[in-house]
């Protein structure tokens, strides 16, 4: 998430109603754990270093604004194999502008605080983008070990090629070399 939003979120977690809910929780940024350019468990536009740091610190949740992160397949395992809670938001969350984030994230910390403790560790929850005036649940997306390794097709593990479509065949000829057509090039001659 943006550090305007981070920051705000960490400058509300001291105020009396909000560490009412959190009850302990402490809240820590992404960023915090992210290694640098010439940190030798630096990978450029991925979050697992960052994710195995903030794991191996202890961490038991992330909180994530990159809606993609649920469906990368080396981040989801990531996160299911450090045993992380994740709690992600809708894909309609990156049409709203910093106010609306922070007032749907706010008006969901209850119930986001309950799941983080709560929850089974390497479970992955959904902010709704709605309103509701009271109660509401977070949606649960999580997968099973077996179901994050099916859900890694044959086409994402592998780079992707090129299939080669092969022209039909010529017709062959009385002059047609009976090899030349066993092995499907068929190589035409004139009769002389």
């Amino acid at each position: 998430m943006p550090s305007a939003f981070t920051n705000t979120f960490t400058a509300l977690a001291n105020e009396p109603v909000i560490r009412r809910a959190t009850k302990g929780l402490v809240l820590e940024k992404a960023i915090d754990y992210a290694p640098k350019a010439t940190d030798a468990d630096y990978v450029r536009k991925s979050d697992v270093p960052w994710l195995d740091r903030f794991a191996a610190a202890g961490g038991r949740a992330i909180i994530s604004g990159d809606v993609n992160m649920r469906i990368k397949h080396h981040e989801k395992l990531c996160l299911y194999h450090h045993g992380l809670v994740g709690i992600f938001f809708e894909k309609q969350w990156n049409g709203r502008n910093s106010f609306r984030k922070t007032a749907l994230l706010l008006h969901w910390w209850e119930e986001v605080a309950a799941k983080i403790k709560t929850a089974d560790r390497g479970t992955f929850w959904v902010i709704p983008t709605l309103w509701p005036p009271k109660g509401g649940s977070l949606r649960n997306v999580s997968l099973g070990l077996a179901e994050l390794l099916r859900d890694i097709s044959e086409t994402d593990r592998a780079p992707r090629q090129r299939k080669r479509i092969p022209l039909p065949p010529s017709k062959p000829t009385a002059q047609t070399n009976m090899l030349d057509i066993l092995d499907g090039s068929h190589v035409t001659t004139k009769a002389e």
